[in-house]
Order: structure tokens, then sequence, then C-alpha cells
């Protein structure tokens, strides 16, 4: 089996990488930079969607690992090879504009699985767990925290996602139609397996709410709320440069970004766990799964829990056609024992409620 990786390079991108290389699976990086690890690599930019389909054509799958802005680009491309597509997610609204891809997929008999990360992923294999076990809940609470032993602030995620997470108003699904809030208008405090703890999280923009209503057809209501340590620092940031003005001739995202490589803030540290968890809450019980994502190496839990999937898909050898979210197309229970093997931890709970 041969499997591209676009963004093989970056930070999430590389875990994905070494994992299938661990698995024995032929592996070609295509990035605008060279992998640390020893693999074959070709030059590739996603701004040449012609370019990258000729470079991806001779695999069996293409894993798209880079900025989520390209997912469409990336999708263009696998479609004038002929080739599997799966990526690692995109904020809601660029898997809205990834689902009106379906009938050119479907033509062409390919499968294209998208949100194949840790959220959306994990998240989306553990609801369809949730929903064979117990049925469709009324109500489905997506939660993310994580927690770092060092006092050290980094960027270890993508600063242009977490900006626009910071800006973009979040849609709530809410008795047969999405509203729409402020980014953070809402938080709660939530009890995570150990050590992530106690986390205050906050409403904001993400996938899995544009496929969890039609996948999970007669829930009422569903969100996504999140984080963590160095969350709220996120915040100040996204007050200040989230909006991508242009001030004194330059903009201010690019500012951030520059000011954070200058002093060493985009990065893993290698001490962050980070845990997910799909709360379905019916009308007289609770159930509840949490996957419990540990760091491996100088690897935070952040990017190992997003680029592990991706890979483990590959190796399942998934089918489908069409454009198709994880709980469309991964069965749990085998994909539950592959990441246990790689050291993730799963917990379920069920409880009467009255």
């Amino acid at each position: 089996m041969k499997v591209s990786v676009i963004g093989g390079s970056g930070l999430v991108g590389s875990v994905t990488v070494k994992d299938l290389i661990e698995n024995n699976i032929d592996v070609k990086v295509i990035d605008i930079r060279e992998p640390k690890e020893k693999v074959e690599y070709v030059y590739g930019d996603l701004n040449d969607v012609n370019d990258i389909s000729k470079k991806i054509k001779d695999s069996d799958y293409v894993i798209n690992a880079a900025q989520y802005y390209f997912n469409l680009k990336a999708m263009e491309a696998a479609l004038k090879a002929s080739v599997n597509y799966i990526d690692l997610g995109g904020l809601f609204w660029m898997t809205l504009k990834q689902l009106e891809m379906n009938a050119e997929f479907e033509r062409e008999g390919l499968l294209a699985l998208i949100g194949m990360g840790a959220e959306p992923g994990i998240t989306n294999v553990a609801a369809r767990y949730l929903a064979a076990k117990y049925g469709i809940p009324k109500k489905i609470k997506i939660r993310n925290g994580w927690r770092s032993s060092s006092s050290e602030f980094k960027f270890n995620w993508s600063v242009d996602t977490q900006m626009d997470e910071m800006t973009m108003d979040a849609p709530v699904w809410d008795h047969g139609s999405y509203k729409y809030y402020k980014p953070l208008s809402m938080s709660e405090e939530v009890e995570f397996l150990q050590p992530v703890g106690k986390v205050k999280v906050y409403l904001t923009i993400h996938s899995e709410l544009a496929t969890f209503p039609s996948s999970f057809s007669g829930v009422e209501y569903v969100d996504w709320m999140e984080g963590g340590d160095g969350f709220e620092i996120v915040m100040a940031l996204g007050k200040l440069f989230g909006e991508d003005k242009e001030i004194l001739g330059i903009k201010t995202r690019t500012y951030l970004k520059e000011v954070l490589k200058n002093k060493n803030l985009i990065g893993s540290q290698g001490d962050e766990w980070e845990s997910a968890k799909i709360i379905f809450e019916y009308e007289d019980s609770l159930s509840e799964i949490e996957v419990l994502i540990p760091p491996k190496g100088n690897i935070d839990g952040t990017q190992y829990g997003a680029g592990i999937p991706s890979s483990i898909a590959v190796q399942m050898k998934v089918k489908g056609k069409g454009v198709l979210p994880p709980e469309k197309v991964i069965e749990p229970e085998t994909f539950f024992k592959e990441i246990k093997r790689r050291g993730f931890s799963i917990l379920v709970k069920y409880e009467k409620r009255f």
C-alpha cells in the first residue's frame, strides 16, 4: 500500500508519517519543507492542484495534514488523481463546503473521509459507539480539555485555526436548526480524567456540528466546548490579533506569527495530555465516553491525538463512496483497539439520572 501525506513535515503530519512507517506502510511526504523522518519526499504546494494530483497519482490514499484552508484544493487534487482522500478536519464552515463535493466523489467511486483527527475524528467515532450502544440521545455535548505540566506557554496548534476559533461565531444545533453565538460566550467546568482534571471550557466553532445532526438523526441539541492550559492566553491574543486587520501596513496575524516564531513559542514540549469527551443526555439517563490522549516523546497529546487516527484509518483500509465523516465510515471497536495499542485510554460510563 502506498500513502502520500500532504503536509507531512508539519507538527501533526509528522506524527502521521511516523506511525505509517512504524506499521510498514510505504509513505511519500509532499510538503514545501523537507521532513525530519527518513522517507520519500517531493516538494509540493497545494496552490498548484495539477502538480499535486500528479504527485499523488501512484497512491492508494492521500492524507491531507496541511492547514485546513487548503482542504478543498487537496480534495480537487485527489479527484484529478483518482485517489481516496483523508484529512484531519476543518472548522464548521469548511466542512460544509467539503460536503458539497459529495456527488463528485460518488461519481468517481472515491472516498473522501473528512475530519479524521482527534477532534474531529476520535470524537466522531466515539459518538457512533455511544449511539450504537445506547441509542440516539436528546442532547450531545462534545468537550475537549488539556493539561500541561510546563509553566511555559507555546502554540502547539495552527495559529490561524486558533484565531478563527476565537473570532468566528459558534454554531449550536438546537431543535432542528443552527443557532449562532459569539465565540467564548458560553462556558462551564468539566471534570476530565487525570492528569487533565477539572477544566473550564468555552463555546467555539467546530466541525462536528456540521455532521452530527444528520448522522444522529433525531438529536435535539449539539454543542462543542474546549479549554485548557494557555487557552485564556489564546483568548486574549484573539482579541488583539484575531480579526487579521491591516495596521501600519502589516496584517495582525502575520505579525503575531512572526513574534511567536521569534520568541520560540510555536511547537510542542511533550508534556501535554489531552482528553476528548462525548456526553449523550437522554430523558432519564446519561452516557459518556472519554478518550485520554498521552504525549509521546517530545510530542504533545494534542499533536499525537490528531496525527494517529488518519494512519489507523489507512491501516483499516477504509472504504466508501462520497464525502463522509468518521462516524459514517470507521468501525469503533477496531479503531479503539488500535488507539489503545498506542497508549490512549478509554472510559465509558452510563448512569440513570432519575
